[in-house]
């Protein structure tokens, strides 16, 4: 209850000097004190936002900053490199005028363009209590792999899948059941399709459950091209692969998270289903396949609520991509709700020179420190 009167106060607080500063604006003490009143028993009754991100009445905003010291160590170049960054800097605007329609914004700083762009822009209708079907529509992350973490990094699955586009995707959340299906314009054409068309399709499935002492979340997804991932793109960009492909690539993800009180499980398993063929039948790449399983333990550390986590991940057949092997350890302490402290060691193994690789092995030691709101 102190917290909710402090929220309360500050919100009133910047209320009457915001009122004080529009013109054109004025309000009796009557006026003040009835809305003052009225904040008041909203609270009292728990519908007060949680965040004081809501600027109006349907619109809210959000926003992430993680700053990032590193410190690397290379085996094969025998360098050591360090340096401080802005890891992450996003703005999310959120604007929900009736409850069933959404429109949402997310604005990330990119390091190489140091600029804004916007890495999300999508419409949203349905998702509500009484309607628990949806539309979306927009650039969107589609529902293709969990990429759940207690790491600083990103896990290798997400590097190997994370897939955005301008889609369409439709789903159900039901009784801790959740159905999606998405289709896209993808890049990575076959050799003989000259049709510029929607030709990515791909299917979600999950279920949650959740009692006092245990949690459980499982999930299946599929797509019938994983070349239009984000790192994949990039390869055979590069590599002008996309331009030259005899097929199209599937691929599966299967994905869980438990709890038991304190402990934590993550495990995710993404593998293509069929080899990367160019024209012509030339195999330029195996069924590649990547992995993720962590435990962590959430703890009182001096008071301050703190996570553990171990953490090992690998790949299969993914040597222009991804490390071959990868062990993590990271200790996150939240000083606030909104602000953590985050450390992670971690070590990679590339895939030798005789697999493709450079063989090196990389040590990194990562200082975080992340703020929301």
């Amino acid at each position: 209850m102190k917290r909710a009167n402090a929220v309360l106060g500050l919100v009133t607080a910047l209320a009457m000097i915001l009122m004080g500063a529009m013109p054109g604006f004025s309000a009796s003490n009557a006026e003040l004190e009835e809305r003052i009143t009225k904040l008041e028993k909203e609270t009292e009754e728990g519908s007060v936002p949680a965040s004081l991100g809501q600027i109006s009445e349907w619109v809210s905003l959000s926003g992430t900053l993680e700053v990032e010291v590193g410190f690397e160590s290379s085996d094969v170049n025998d360098t050591d490199n360090s340096d401080i960054s802005l890891a992450t800097a996003e703005l999310g605007i959120e604007a929900s005028p009736q409850e069933w329609v959404t429109g949402f914004v997310l604005l990330s700083w990119e390091d190489d363009d140091d600029k804004f762009t916007a890495d999300e822009a999508h419409i949203t209708l349905g998702a509500t209590d009484q309607i628990p079907y949806y539309l979306s529509a927009g650039r969107l992350y589609v529902p293709f792999g969990s990429f759940e973490t207690m790491m600083v990094s990103d896990p290798i699955t997400q590097d190997f899948a994370e897939t955005r586009d301008e889609a369409v995707q439709v789903g159900i959340e039901m009784n801790g059941i959740r159905a999606a299906a998405f289709a896209f314009n993808g890049e990575a054409e076959e050799a003989n399709e000259n049709d510029d068309t929607i030709d990515v399709f791909g299917l979600s499935l999950g279920h949650a459950m959740e009692t006092e002492a245990f949690s459980l979340d499982l999930g299946v997804d599929w797509i019938n091209n994983i070349l239009e991932s984000g790192g994949l793109r990039e390869v055979y960009d590069d590599s002008g692969w996309a331009a030259a492909l005899e097929d199209q690539v599937p691929a599966v993800s299967l994905h869980a998270v438990a709890g038991f009180g304190p402990v934590s499980l993550m495990g995710e398993y993404v593998v293509m289903t069929d080899d990367v063929v160019a024209a012509g039948g030339v195999k330029l790449m195996d069924e590649a396949s990547a992995y993720a399983l962590e435990i962590g333990y959430t703890f009182d550390l001096a008071g301050y609520e703190s996570t553990f986590a171990l953490g090992y991940q690998g790949s299969d057949d993914a040597e222009e991509l991804l490390p071959e092997s990868k062990y993590l350890a990271a200790l996150g302490v939240g000083i606030t709700d909104n602000l953590w402290v985050n450390f992670e060691y971690s070590s990679a193994d590339n895939y030798s020179v005789a697999d493709g690789g450079d063989g090196d092995d990389i040590d990194t030691f990562t200082i975080q420190m992340a703020f929301e709101f």
